[in-house]
């Protein structure tokens, strides 16, 4: 094995139902008054654009956007958003920083997320682990998973058969990657007689 590719939400970094307030804030960076309705439906319509397009684009989402909450916000949310949500952590696994750094030792690790790159690399950069990772692949600048060109950045340069990918979702991220040849460990508290399995990230030290 050569590489290990990893997903950000839920996976590197816990999701947490606070993340919201992100919206609420990068709203608020526009001075505008707005229904308290409106930040969840923003946060819905993100994640509704995710599932139907290929590929994270900056225009295309605001238009989703307005469209899909019947509003009128400009461009300039977009670039608060990345920018609020890129403050968005949470480190509940203490051996965190001790893993990735003894993988890094010894396969080389990358990030491939949906959302935007410059958000993804501020937020493990404030976690402190961003100097682990040779290359962050967001939605802006790759394919969005699943697209079957997700991984192409990488397997370019690493056979699929020397990578592994660690994720939290069944469907978008472990059936995904196996259905590429991809060797899929999944993050989760279920119990799984097909796939490998992990309840947090320092637990690849017991395999690796």
């Amino acid at each position: 094995m050569k590489a290990i590719i990893f997903d950000v939400d839920n996976t590197l970094i816990t999701w947490n139902s606070n993340y919201i307030l992100s919206v609420n804030k990068a709203l608020d960076m526009l001075n505008i008054k707005y229904d308290k309705s409106l930040p969840l439906k923003i946060y819905n319509a993100v994640d509704a654009n995710e599932r139907e397009k290929n590929i994270l684009d900056k225009e295309d989402l605001i238009e989703y956007i307005n469209n899909y909450c019947q509003s009128s916000l400009p461009l300039k949310f977009v670039d608060n958003y990345i920018i609020t949500y890129g403050e968005c952590i949470i480190n509940d696994d203490k051996l965190l920083k001790k893993t990735l750094k003894y993988l890094s030792n010894k396969y080389d690790l990358f990030v491939i997320s949906n959302w935007f790159t410059e958000s993804q690399r501020m937020r493990l950069q404030k976690m402190g682990i961003l100097k682990y990772f040779k290359k962050i692949y967001g939605g802006d600048i790759n394919y969005l998973k699943p697209d079957p060109r997700t991984f192409d950045v990488i397997l370019k340069d690493y056979p699929k058969e020397d990578c592994v990918y660690v994720g939290d979702k069944l469907k978008t991220d472990i059936e995904f990657a196996e259905s590429l040849g991809i060797k899929p460990i999944w993050k989760t508290n279920e119990n799984s007689e097909k796939y490998e399995t992990i309840k947090k990230i320092s637990d690849l030290m017991n395999i690796f």
